[in-house]
């Protein structure tokens, strides 16, 4: 029997995936920044090479956020590592 509502089925099966973590992203999407790169140097046609330009510019743009977020997360926590020792010395001398 076929599943009646699919639709359905596929996103509650999503809901259930484990999140992400940065650094297996950046990982994934640097291997495919030197895959593109490597599509580039063989890359027969113009047109290949347009795609293989523009894909090579996504892929980079989105490392560069990826960077920018790493390098926002040890911020924050350090901000909060911080703020926790100021708490501890404030309740302290209370």
């Amino acid at each position: 029997m076929a599943n009646p509502n699919p639709v359905k089925a596929r996103l509650a099966q999503r809901r259930r995936r484990k999140p992400g973590d940065l650094p297996k992203l950046m990982k994934a999407l640097w291997e495919t920044i030197r895959d593109v790169e490597e599509a580039l140097e063989t890359a027969a046609t113009p047109d290949d090479t347009c795609r293989g330009a523009h894909a090579m510019a996504a892929c980079a743009n989105s490392y560069v956020k990826l960077l920018q977020v790493g390098e926002y997360e040890a911020r924050l926590a350090a901000l909060e590592t911080a703020l926790a020792a100021l708490k501890a010395v404030d309740h302290g001398s209370a």
